[in-house]
């Protein structure tokens, strides 16, 4: 029997071993390749907290159960003064007018008449007291008084004033002083409204209380000192002239009392970060405080006890906690991207999906687990 021999050639050969190669790496390409990522995005739930937070001089350390802050008390006493000039351009001599606190040292009341000379001892102008004044023994009264002649020289200055006609010896005991300047010794045509001297109260009301916060700030060394922990009180205002007045110019006073206290801002946001942790729902995880939330508002203080309440408010945002459940690879081959988002949106626990199917031809997730990809994104 003849046998039969069938030739190839070298490049039939080559030929064929290429194609078994292409062949094996297309089908690894369809079975190995292929990949599905789901990233999936927990839902993020804001919340502000709000508490009461009690701030005290006498505390020496951090109380995290009652919400209880050490703090020190700074404060700053501020007198401003200004003299405001009328319009000048009709100025007639007039009687000034001032204000005198009599001093009695003796052991017996002092009697003085209406008109009773006194002298200011620094210029030597006369003024005449407006009415009958008791001085109580060891003791002092106040009484207006208006210069014996008229012009400018009446304006005086604060300072002391001498009972004319008293002895010698009772002039060291029986005397008068003034706190504030005298004036109406000279006055103008036009009389003044309580316009101006609202307007004028009011411009030193402000540079009391704003000189008051700046030398607070002084007085705390470096410190930082919070303007919601700060408290300016209004001591006293005073006008020297009254409505209808004609006097060239007149003195308008303040006294305002600047106090702060003084705390590590970091202390309190520390201890609202306890509190918005602890508020977290059991299905939630704290992520992190927004800054930019954060207030104080001082509701109560207590000066002498040096304590002050404050209210504070912070916004924290959480995360929904997804469950193991929620993550299953099952029954996800040969869904779309559309299904595979359809599929994990129905979780109350996530907020959105991400579907990344790999190489560039997968249009479905892979037929095995293995090939398949569930991750929770990491939250900020």
């Amino acid at each position: 029997m003849a046998s039969v021999r069938i030739g190839l050639s070298s490049g039939s050969i080559v030929l064929a071993v290429f194609l078994l190669i292409a062949g094996a790496g297309l089908m690894a390409a369809v079975t190995i390749l292929p990949k599905a990522t789901i990233t999936v995005h927990p839902k993020v739930v804001p919340r502000q907290l709000s508490k009461e937070i009690l701030l005290s001089a006498k505390a020496s350390s951090p109380d995290y159960v009652r919400f209880t802050l050490p703090a020190s008390i700074v404060e700053k006493e501020i007198n401003v003064q200004k003299t405001v000039t009328q319009d000048n351009s009709n100025i007639t001599p007039d009687f000034a007018t001032g204000t005198v606190k009599l001093t009695n040292n003796q052991d017996e009341e002092q009697r003085l008449l209406p008109k009773t000379h006194l002298r200011h001892e620094a210029s030597g102008i006369f003024f005449l007291t407006n009415e009958r004044v008791v001085i109580p023994p060891k003791g002092n009264v106040s009484v207006g008084v208006t210069a014996k002649e008229k012009g400018a020289a009446g304006d005086v200055t604060p300072g002391k004033f001498v009972v004319d006609k008293l002895p010698g010896n009772l002039q060291k005991l029986v005397f008068g002083e003034s706190a504030s300047a005298f004036l109406g010794g000279q006055s103008v045509a036009t009389a003044l409204t309580q316009e101006a001297i609202d307007a004028a109260q009011k411009e030193v009301l402000e540079g009391a209380k704003n000189q008051a916060a700046e030398e607070l700030t002084v007085e705390a060394k470096g410190k930082q000192i919070r303007p919601d922990l700060t408290t300016i009180e209004v001591i006293s205002q005073r006008t020297s002239a009254q409505p209808g007045s004609h006097a060239v110019s007149f003195t308008v006073e303040a006294t305002a009392k600047a106090r702060g206290f003084l705390v590590e801002t970091h202390d309190i946001v520390s201890l609202m970060t306890l509190g918005l942790r602890a508020s977290a729902e059991s299905d939630e995880e704290f992520l992190a405080y927004d800054t930019q939330s954060f207030q104080l508002a001082i509701t109560r203080t207590d000066w002498k006890a040096g304590t002050a309440r404050l209210t504070a408010q912070l916004t924290g945002t959480y995360a929904k906690k997804i469950s193991p459940q929620d993550l299953g690879r099952e029954n996800l081959a040969g869904l779309s991207k559309e299904e595979v988002i359809d599929r994990f949106k129905n979780s109350s626990a996530i907020d959105h999906v991400d579907v990344t199917l790999s190489p560039f031809w997968v249009r479905s997730v892979p037929s095995k687990e293995t090939q398949i990809r569930v991750e929770v994104a990491k939250t900020k």
